[in-house]
Parts: structure tokens; sequence; C-alpha cells
């Protein structure tokens, strides 16, 4: 098939198409309706954000999924789990994930703008009771004694009842004292060095152990250190269990702990609870230079704890203590969906009481600094809830919708154009061939020869084949039928009435020419 009658075929089929008028109207509403629900189904399509959370905070990825399934929003959360923060920051920078929860300590976190503050972490330096360890000892020691005193007694009193069990007591009250003095000794020993430990830059030298499952690293431990000209290869750091830290504590095998989390959390409500021994309750190295450490690294902050808000019995700290915090962030990635990250931020500050209920004393949750100048960038979706400018569905396509209805008529103008043309196109080609007729049957009344009649009948049989095939493509009314049917029986005739004129015209012609050279014979 040639590319001509492939086009011939593909206009001709448009043309019985658009001369169905009810049909062309059917099938534009159809699209009409299928282009708008099609639109509809996009801006209202739920949008899948992928959240990355080490250990630490999955709890509270799974509380905010059940809010956002509570509240019907068109977002989903699914998790990435991963085992800490550096893995964390590497799955939103490749684009495994979406969101991330990171500490404003971590160089990564600056690099996405903050959705929302889960809490604030602050630092702790816990140093156990003056003679913690002493105490364990000379609790074992006094057991042990206790048991041996007995064995011995008893021994004495099968023997000799009156005399050794006199002797056995003035021993025993010679012991008694003996240890009574040891103990006074060694807590005056123990008090003697827990003096030493009220500042930080008398960690030098010191074991410090680093408390897992918390947000205590080495890098913040070195941050305080180095702050006060203590460098960390002069601190012996270790890293503790926290199921271990009694034991720790127990075997004298660290000076102080290092915990990091929220003030009201488990972490350091645990390890001061673990630090205290017979009701002693662990002491605090307060890191009074925290204003100057803020300045220099905005990640930080100064913050002064409260008189017991690390719990415990007794209640600790027992003083207003000044420490460390910094923020842990959940980010989004640059690109994320503006209008999908404000209606998360919707959910999250609406839903922070039972967020916080899921986490108690872990999620605390508060909203960036929405200033020019503030130390982080807030994403556009957040910003645009804290700030009350978020749009509804009509506001953001109000005027896509308006402008859509303007130009749709002008589109169904142009179909109708285009239809009314070709349309034209079909009546012109129509006339074409009934002019062609004519013009036949007017050819036919002069033609002078047979051969001339001869092509206007190889002619009007074309035409008549091209009449068929145009019927064929278009469905002819009554007029069109009857006008070419009249114009090709006009043809016919004058062909026919031509043919027999010259005919006769010809045959006497024929015997005039006969008879002539006759009459000249005879003549003759």
């Amino acid at each position: 098939m040639s590319i001509e009658s492939l086009e011939h075929m593909v206009r001709s089929r448009m043309r019985v198409f658009l001369r169905n008028t009810w049909l062309v109207t059917i099938l534009g509403s159809v699209v009409l309706v299928a282009a708008v629900a099609a639109g509809f189904y996009y801006t209202t399509e739920a949008d899948h954000m992928r959240i990355a959370a080490s250990p630490l905070d999955q709890k509270f990825v799974a509380a905010l999924s059940d809010q956002i399934a509570k509240s019907h929003y068109n977002i989903s959360l699914r998790l990435v789990a991963t085992k800490g923060e550096r893995e964390t920051a590497q799955a939103i920078s490749k684009g495994e994930a979406d969101l991330a929860i990171l500490p404003s300590n971590l160089g990564d976190s600056l690099n996405w703008p903050v959705v929302a503050i889960l809490r604030q972490n602050v630092m702790a330096l816990i140093i156990p009771p003056p003679g913690a360890a002493a105490r364990s000892k000379t609790v074992q020691n006094a057991a042990t004694t206790k048991t041996g005193s007995s064995a011995t007694k008893t021994k004495s009193a099968s023997s000799a009842k009156s005399t050794k069990s006199a002797k056995g007591t003035k021993s025993d009250k010679k012991s008694t004292k003996s240890a009574a003095s040891d103990d006074s000794d060694s807590s005056d020993d123990s008090d003697s060095d827990s003096s030493k430990f009220s500042k930080v830059t008398e960690l030098s030298g010191k074991r410090v152990g680093i408390v897992g499952g918390n947000e205590a690293t080495r890098g913040l431990l070195e941050l305080v250190l180095s702050h006060y000209g203590v460098g960390l290869d002069n601190v012996k750091t270790a890293d503790i269990d926290p199921n271990n830290i009694a034991d720790a504590i127990r075997t004298n095998q660290v000076d102080a702990l290092f915990v990091a989390g929220p003030a009201t959390g488990r972490a350091i409500s645990s390890a001061v609870a673990a630090a205290t021994v017979d009701g002693k309750a662990p002491s605090f190295i307060e890191i009074d230079q925290a204003d100057g450490i803020a300045k220099r690294h905005p990640a930080f902050d100064s913050v002064d704890i409260d008189a017991g808000t690390f719990g415990g019995n007794p209640p600790t700290p027992d003083d207003s203590l000044k420490s460390l915090s910094f923020a842990e962030y959940l980010v989004a990635r640059k690109s994320l969906n503006g209008s999908a990250t404000g209606t998360l931020a919707k959910v999250i500050y609406t839903s922070r009481q039972a967020l916080a209920a899921a986490a108690p004393g872990e999620i605390k949750i508060a909203a960036p600094s929405t200033d020019k100048d503030a130390d982080v960038v807030v994403h556009p979706g957040a910003l645009a809830y804290l700030s009350d400018s978020q749009q509804s569905f009509f506001d953001k396509y109000g005027d896509d919708i308006f402008y859509g209805m303007l130009i749709f008529p002008v589109f169904g103008s142009a179909i109708a154009g285009i239809a009314s043309y070709l349309r034209r196109d079909s009546r012109t080609r129509r006339l074409r061939l009934l002019q062609r007729v004519l013009d036949l049957v007017r050819k036919a009344h002069a033609a002078q020869t047979l051969e001339a009649i001869d092509q206007l009948q190889v002619e009007a049989d074309n035409l008549v084949i091209a009449i068929i095939h145009q019927g064929e493509h278009e469905e002819f009314d009554e007029t069109v039928r009857m006008s070419f049917a009249f114009a090709l029986d006009q043809l016919r005739f004058a062909l026919a009435a031509r043919r027999a004129a010259i005919d006769q015209s010809g045959a006497g012609a024929g015997s005039g020419a006969t008879a002539s050279p006759g009459a000249k014979a005879a003549a003759a």
C-alpha cells in the first residue's frame, strides 16, 4: 500500500467518523471525563515516603505511621531500618530514603531541610558515688568474715563453752573494730578520690565509660574534652553495655560514665539508677563552658538541667546542672513533594501529644525557627504549614481549571472547524466529479470524430469508477445520488446521440462520393 493510498484511506475514515455528530459528541465527552478523572487521581494519589531511622527512633516511626493511618491522609511511610546515624545519613544521601532522623551534631544533617525537631538531647558525665567499689568489696569481705566466724564459734562451743567463748567474744570485738576502721579509711580514701572529679579538666588520665544504646559517641566526648584542652588520647575510654553499668562500677572498671539522650529519657535515667549504690546517688560533672562551646559549634546549645530531671532515688541531679544539648531532626530531601511534606508536618504537629505518649520521655516535638537567618533551613512543605500558607485543592488547581474551561471551547471550535473543513473538502470533491460529468457532456456535443467519442467514453468510464469509489468512502444522500444519476444519464445520452450523428454524416458523405464518379462516367 502506497503512502498516498494510506493517507486517502485515513482521510476517508476520518470524514466518515466526523459525519456522525452524536458519536463525536459522545466520544469527546468520554475523553473529557477521562482527562478530569486522571487529573483528579493524579492529584489525590497517595504519596509513599521512605524514612530512614536507627534502632533508637524506629519506635517513633511506627507511632507516626499509626497516626497517619488514623488521620486518613493520602500519605504513607515505609521504614528503612539502619544500624546507626552514619548509615541513616548515607541512606538519604544515596536516594534510598526520602526522610531521615538525624542529630544536629552530625554534619550531614545540615545538608537537608528540616521538617520537625523531635527532641533535644543532653550530655551527662556521671560520677559513681564515693567508695562505691570499696563498699562492694567491704560487703563481700564482711560476708566472708561472718561465715568464717560462725564456723569458728561452732567448733569452740563443742570443745569449751565458757572460757573460749569469752576469748572469742573479745576477738570478735577486736575484729569488728578493725573492720570498722578499715571501712572508715576506705570511705575517707574514696571521698578524697571523688573530690578530684568535679571538673572536665580533671578527667585527664581517668577511665570514662561510654554507655551504648544512646546518642553518646566518642566524637561528642572529644568535642567537650578538646574545648577544655584535654585530648581524647589522655582519657581511657571504653564502651559499656547499658546492662553492665552496675558491674563496671562494682568491679572498679570506670571512673566516670558518659551518656547522651533526652533529659527525661530512659538512657540517662537507667544509667543514673545503675550508678546509684546503697541509696547514694551519683554526682555529675558540669559543663560550665557550655555557652562558649555552643557559640563555636552552632549545632549545640547550652542548657540548664533542673534538679531532679534525671529521676532516681534520691532525685538527680540534686541541683541545677549546666550541660550541652543538641537537637534530633526529622529531615527530608529537597525534591520531596511539598504538598506531601506539608501533610506529614500537619500530622506530626497535630499528633505530638500522642507521639510523645507512644515513647514516654523520648519525644518532645518542637517547630524549627522559620526566620530567614535561622541556623537550619525548613522544608518548604513544612514551612507552608507552620506559616499557615498551605493551599487547598482549588487553591492549587483553581487557575488550571479556570483556564482549562476557557481553552476547552477553543479546542472544541478547532475540532468543529476541522470537521467542517473535511466536510467542505468532501463536498468539493463531489462538485468536482459532477462538474467533470457536465464537462464531458459538453465535449460530447462538440465531438467531430468517432475517435473523440471513443476517448470521451473512456473518460466517462473512469469517471463512473471514481464516483463509485467516492460513494464507498462517503455516504451520499438522496440529492447527491440523484444529481450524479441525472448527470451520468445526460452524458450517456449525449455520447450516444453524437455517435449516431457522426455515423449518419459519415454514411451520407460516403454515398455522395460514390455517385459522383458514376455520374461523371455517364456524362462522358
